[in-house]
């Protein structure tokens, strides 16, 4: 009789992952255009709930973050969260190879969402599967919940005042099936999507065994060195 094979936790398989100083197998970097730049895709299925990638980069105080002096594009680079009642800043901005820093943005339907994880008294931020991804799919999560400046150029799509019979509250997911509806569709370019993350808040009911976070995103101003990322709670696009 075959011994089944034993699953890993999501998070002893980040734990594993951030000791090695790796990145997963089963992802890849891939030019999309020249206005979102890089993205990552998933080269094998990933389970929901599964542990993805971690944003990899240097663990710095928020004072010393504010102290450097970054582009407007490294600054796009800088995760600020909050851990043991102090700000943090994750500075991925320099090119290391690792692909966690050039996930996009997707404020809509992400299929990864970002958790803290404490690995030997240190925090780290991972990315966790929230769906199943399939192969060839794009890695993406959402950002927060501030006006980011690629978000409001957005294609829009105008509804006909012509034998209109349904509403439409998504065109970008409208049914094909909804024949009554004659729609006009004027999209707008959209502008690069610069890699900027989200912020972490601590929460001191961190439970390191299993859900180590929730999303809490509270995004700022990308224009500021350390305003850039969304908000985690302590459960635990993109290149220009």
């Amino acid at each position: 009789m075959l011994k089944r094979k034993t699953r890993i936790r999501p998070v002893d398989d980040a734990r594993t992952h951030i000791l090695s100083l790796r990145d997963k197998p089963g992802f890849m970097e891939r030019f999309i255009d020249s206005n979102k730049g890089r993205g990552v895709f998933a080269t094998q299925p990933v389970e929901a709930g599964a542990f993805v990638l971690e944003y990899r980069g240097e663990l710095i105080s928020a004072e010393e973050c504010r102290a450097r002096d970054y582009t407007e594009l490294q600054s796009t680079f800088l995760f600020e969260f909050e851990w043991q009642k102090r700000h943090w800043c994750i500075d991925a901005s320099k090119e290391d190879c690792s692909l966690g820093r050039l996930i996009n943005d997707n404020h809509k339907s992400p299929n990864c969402t970002m958790k803290k994880i404490i690995v030997n008294d240190t925090p780290h931020l991972c990315l966790f599967a929230v769906k199943k991804i399939e192969i060839g799919s794009e890695i993406e999560y959402n950002y927060g919940d501030s006006q980011w400046p690629w978000r409001k150029k957005e294609p829009k799509q105008k509804i006909s005042v012509l034998e209109t019979k349904t509403s439409l509250t998504d065109h970008s997911s409208h049914d094909a099936s909804n024949k009554d509806a004659v729609v006009t569709q004027e999209p707008k370019q959209q502008t690069s999507v610069l890699e900027t993350k989200t912020s972490l808040t601590d929460h001191s009911s961190h439970d390191a065994s299993n859900k180590d976070a929730v999303v809490t995103q509270e995004p700022k101003q990308q224009t500021s060195v350390l305003e850039t990322k969304t908000s985690l709670t302590d459960h635990s696009s993109h290149d220009a």
